[in-house]
């Protein structure tokens, strides 16, 4: 199970879903409790959150540092995988 989640620690993330009419009541998920809710439908968790989205398309010629950066918690999203025992 992949689940992909805005990140509340990313100010862009939260900026960007203040201005979407779709988003803007939406409350984003933790990664420690999206991994909690993996857990509850029988899933494990065996490895921390990727984050992704780092840069804006204006910085797009520098995007290749952003693998170099997925375990530090400001990206725009994360992602959680869940593996079935």
């Amino acid at each position: 199970m992949a689940l992909f989640e805005n990140n509340p620690w990313s100010p862009p993330a939260r900026m960007v879903m203040r201005r979407i009419p779709f988003d803007r009541d939406a409350e984003m998920l933790r990664p420690a409790r999206a991994r909690r809710l993996l857990h509850d439908a029988g899933f494990r968790t065996s490895t921390p959150p990727t984050y992704l989205f780092f840069l804006p398309n204006s910085l797009r010629r520098v995007r290749g540092i952003e693998p170099s950066l997925r375990r530090v918690p400001l990206g725009a999203q994360y992602l959680v995988i869940g593996r079935r025992p």
